[in-house]
């Protein structure tokens, strides 16, 4: 069941869909140490990436490589304006910590405070990361799914229920996926989709990254979005398979289907699909058999 944290009336998981390649989110059942990781996650905004702290911390040995960059959306305009007038909207949807920056940033241009949005939308978050960015900006969500995806979301607010005509305000990256608008519009709401932000290739670094698989330099590679993959793909170009014995470990099932269209064969996915459970999923499959004897 869908995680309602307000009880308000009314109105990123996806299964992975292939048995075998869920991992356990249980870090004591791994053991990484000296594991050569390669984290394809773009530059943190803040600090250093929760996934390079995590898998340092387990004794792996990651090495950070953003195949993409975090850049503002191509109108910044509307989304300051959606955000103007969020308490127009029956609730507010956002999908990563980096959307809910987003509206940080246009809350202050507009003069705005959590105080006056606060109890006057229902917030719902895709997943504990996005939520506890929302409890940071006091805008505690209402709903969080079970699953950490858009697909977890669409069966969140399936149980729950949504008005008719209910008004949402959809805040997510530039690329984002079809499938949450296209179910809230097939239940009767009415939704603005507005880029909080877009993400772009680099291609520089996907070239390097490249290299140095060719090389075994890895020992395993994680992916937690579609366009990092795409960045990769690019930059791999006809080399054919990976060498022999790197792993490919995916956030989602989202990003696993990406992999594997690219010709990627995925080892494992996250479960559940944090940025911790993905740190755990690199471990050997060889030395989960062992740790589970």
């Amino acid at each position: 069941m869908p995680v309602s944290r307000k009880g308000k009336a009314g109105t990123s998981a996806e299964s992975p869909g292939r048995t075998g390649l869920t991992s356990p989110s249980d870090p004591g059942s791994s053991n990484l140490i000296g594991l050569r990781v390669a984290v394809t996650r773009p530059a943190a905004d803040d600090g250093e990436d929760p996934l390079m702290v995590a898998l340092r911390d387990s004794g792996a040995l990651p090495r950070h490589l953003p195949l993409t960059r975090i850049l503002p959306p191509r109108d910044p305009e509307s989304l300051r304006r959606a955000v103007a007038r969020v308490t127009d909207y029956d609730w507010l949807i956002l999908t990563s910590p980096r959307a809910v920056k987003a509206v940080a940033v246009a809350m202050i241009q507009n003069g705005q405070t959590p105080e006056s949005v606060a109890g006057r939308v229902r917030v719902a978050a895709v997943g504990p990361a996005t939520a506890g960015a929302l409890d940071a900006l006091r805008l505690s969500p209402d709903l969080t799914p079970d699953r950490f995806v858009a697909e977890g979301l669409v069966e969140a607010f399936r149980i729950r229920g949504i008005e008719e005509e209910a008004q949402i305000l959809l805040l997510r990256a530039e690329e984002g996926r079809a499938v949450l608008p296209a179910f809230l519009e097939g239940a009767g709401a009415r939704i603005d989709v507005v880029a909080a932000y877009r993400t772009v290739a680099d291609q520089d670094v996907a070239k390097r990254m490249a290299e140095m698989v060719v090389a075994r330099e890895f020992d395993a590679l994680t992916f937690t979005a579609g366009s990092a993959v795409r960045s990769f793909a690019e930059a791999w170009g006809d080399r054919g398979p990976l060498p022999a014995g790197i792993r490919i470990v995916a956030l989602g099932p989202a990003t696993a289907r990406e992999l594997e269209g690219c010709g990627f064969p995925v080892d494992r996915i996250a479960s559940p699909h944090t940025i911790e459970a993905l740190a755990s999923a690199v471990v050997p499959r060889d030395d989960l058999d062992v740790n589970r004897s």
